[in-house]
């Protein structure tokens, strides 16, 4: 406080009327006492600032004790959805075991009685071994007689071989049952006469069938493991030798109408239509010519004014298969907000003319070694609907929706797109995508197989599918015809084929980088790659997306699971015969009801093509069945097979990050069993819709 007395004092005794005087000197002393209030105040605030700092400083304590819970409690929650996921993988192996283990115990147990019964009459058979040797001198006649009609059957046999021998080479399998058929009853003629120069020892050899009978029930109960693994396999080759029968058969018969048809087939082969687009590939001297009403015409502009062509459009769809917005229209959208962004194609007519073709000697089918493509956009004599325009019941369609980008995962428990490929999927619930600016899904951790991708599209609506064959070979169709060429690294760019892999990630590229392109056909200036929670910029082609008239990377980022075509051997079908399916009801180990035959085998050595497989069954369908070209030409696209396939594969399309010239349009990987599922696997959404009334 100030001291003002001296002040007052002066003023008290200055002259200065008596009224005056006195309201200075309370006035200053009002001045005083308000100064004392004002250092109360500070005081008072500079204590509450003192409190307020030591609240703050607690709080700050509070809020960084709560973002560490916080982080522990995401990283608590990522892990219990991990191990959600993999407890169900678990619980499904598990069960999948516990059927396999009940089926095993029952064809064991059934095993073990029919041995059980066996041991009972053969004992019974020592029992009347001494009357059989009684009788043996009459079996002895009869046997001779029954020696004499066999060799009556030989004889019969070896007249039905030599005929065998005059048939197509189509049935050199049944040629081959039919000598072993032979061999057997020779090998059966000779035992029956040592049967009959030995009948004394049978009592003996019977004492010796009863001990090793008993040995082999004893060491039944130790074979359950492997039991049903036998009887399965036994089954499944008896299926398949029945199988592969009726398929050589039906082959023989489709030789012989292709061969009587190839007069017809040739009618066609000078066709100069303008309005039929046609391009003739001539597998053997590797050489690509346009024909009809593709001739003098470039890729691109010139191919607009087909609609199949020039009809082909981005657009939003929402999940009822309503079409929302197209390309270039105020509301058109890429990020999923407008809905799913699909390329519209309309449907199309095609016919495919061999030219020169040879049998396919270690399989079904023929090796195509020239061949002249057609397609128009109205139906005339000699074509048909591509197989890709017909929905669930088999009625013709006027489109169909193909997804622009690679597919990717929306999170049902998040209300969210997963951007980066977090390993969090829901099979039961969650929906797959197609949008721009996410990185492709896979199975680097979770269950991303075949089958739960189409569950995750048929959650979306019943339309929605993973893609098939017939909707790839349309693609694959379409594009070879406008480019003049099937090697569409050359012909559109190398696509995402050349980036250093790393085995603990998921490399791929983001989909959208060709967004600018819209509807058409070229390469991404710039394509953004994640690995590992990095993000590099790349803009070199075979770094950088593809595009084919909207639909990005045909080939190369991710490999894709193509849904239908089941491939299967019985281990002397060279590489196995693809099995479409017929309808939307699909399966991974199946090859009989709505699943069809190719009609032809896949080559059985893995390599680059040299010659496409062919049958009338199936003409639209691209798998090799010969790999002696190279990674230029006649497609410059590679095959993996299972050699000697015996039993079932899956299939996947267009290749990945790191496969360099191995990729492409035509690029098959036919060599993953059923159920699997990796880090660089993942699909493309397909929306094929109900035709109308």
């Amino acid at each position: 406080m100030a001291d003002i007395k001296q002040y007052t004092d002066q003023i008290a005794q200055a002259v200065y009327g008596e009224e005056v005087r006195s309201s200075i000197i309370n006035a200053l002393n009002k001045v005083n006492d308000d100064n004392n209030s004002y250092q109360d105040i500070k005081n008072e605030i500079v204590q509450a600032k003192d409190d307020v700092d030591e609240q703050v400083a607690n709080f700050d304590a509070k809020v960084a004790s709560a973002q560490s819970v916080t982080t522990a409690l995401e990283n608590a929650t990522a892990t219990a959805n991990t191990a959600k996921s993999q407890l169900t993988s678990a619980t499904s192996t598990a069960n999948t075991a516990k059927t396999n283990l009940t089926n095993a115990t029952s064809t064991a147990n059934t095993a073990k009685s029919n041995l059980e019964t066996a041991t009972s009459n053969a004992n019974t058979a020592k029992t009347n071994a001494e009357t059989a040797k009684t009788n043996l001198d009459a079996s002895i006649a009869t046997a001779n007689t029954a020696k004499s009609n066999l060799e009556t059957a030989i004889g019969n046999a070896n007249t039905a071989k030599s005929n065998l021998d005059t048939s197509t080479k189509t049935g050199q399998t049944a040629k081959t049952n039919l000598e072993t058929a032979i061999s057997n009853a020779t090998t059966a003629k000779s035992q029956l006469e040592t049967v009959i120069s030995n009948a004394d020892s049978i009592k003996s050899d019977l004492s010796s069938v009863i001990v090793s009978a008993n040995t082999a029930k004893s060491n039944l109960d130790s074979s359950v493991a492997t039991a049903n693994g036998v009887y399965q396999s036994l089954q499944n080759e008896n299926a398949s030798a029945s199988s592969n029968l009726e398929e050589l058969r039906s082959e023989n018969f489709n030789s012989q109408e292709i061969l009587a048809g190839v007069a017809d087939l040739r009618a066609y082969l000078g066709l100069t239509d303008d309005d039929i687009l046609g391009l003739q590939v001539d597998y053997k001297n590797k050489t690509f010519t346009r024909i009809a009403g593709a001739v003098n015409l470039t890729a691109g502009a010139d191919f607009d004014k087909f609609k199949m062509y020039g009809g082909r459009k981005r657009c939003n769809v929402s999940d009822d298969g309503t079409i929302t917005a197209y390309y270039g229209d105020d509301n058109y959208a890429e990020d999923g907000s407008n809905g799913q962004v699909m390329v519209y194609q309309p449907k199309f007519y095609y016919l495919v003319c061999p030219v020169v073709y040879d049998p396919i000697d270690t399989g079904i089918g023929y090796h195509l070694r020239k061949a002249n493509y057609y397609v128009s956009e109205k139906a005339r004599a000699g074509f048909r609907l591509h197989p890709a325009f017909y929905d669930a019941n088999g009625n013709e369609l006027d489109y169909i929706l193909i997804g622009a980008y690679e597919g990717s995962i929306y999170d049902t428990s998040e209300s969210a797109y997963l951007l980066l490929d977090e390993q969090v999927m829901t099979v039961g619930e969650d929906k797959f995508c197609s949008i721009a600016g996410v990185k492709p899904a896979s199975g680097l951790t979770q269950n991303l197989t075949r089958p739960n991708i189409e569950t995750m599209a048929q959650n979306r609506g019943s339309n929605w599918h993973l893609e098939n064959s017939k909707i790839a070979s349309m693609e694959q169709l379409l594009c070879m015809i406008e480019m003049g060429t099937m090697n569409f690294q050359t012909a559109i760019g190398q696509g995402v084929v050349s980036i250093s892999d790393n085995s603990s990630y998921n490399c791929a590229s983001l989909t959208g980088s060709t967004a600018s392109l819209g509807n058409g056909t070229g390469r991404a200036t710039e394509t953004i790659n994640e690995k590992g929670g990095v993000q590099t910029t790349e803009t070199a082609d075979g770094k950088t997306s593809v595009s084919y008239r909207g639909v990005e990377n045909d080939w190369g980022n991710i490999w894709k699971f193509i849904i239908d075509p089941n491939i299967w051997g019985n281990g002397a079908m060279g590489g196995g015969e693809p099995f479409y399916c017929d309808d939307f009801n699909f399966a991974e180990n199946k090859k009989t009801d709505n699943y069809k035959g190719a009609g032809f085998t896949v080559t059985n050595a893995g390599g680059y093509i040299s010659a496409m497989g062919y049958s009338t069954a199936c003409d639209w369908l691209f798998m090799a069945s010969e790999c002696l070209g190279n990674s230029s030409l006649p497609v410059g696209d590679y095959h993996w097979v299972t050699q000697n396939l015996n039993g079932y594969r899956l299939a996947l399309l267009g290749g990945i990050w790191s496969d360099g010239g191995h990729a492409g349009g035509f690029y098959w990987y036919l060599n993953a069993g059923v159920g699997f599922r990796y880090r660089h696997i993942g699909g493309r959404l397909v929306y094929v819709p109900t035709a109308t009334a």
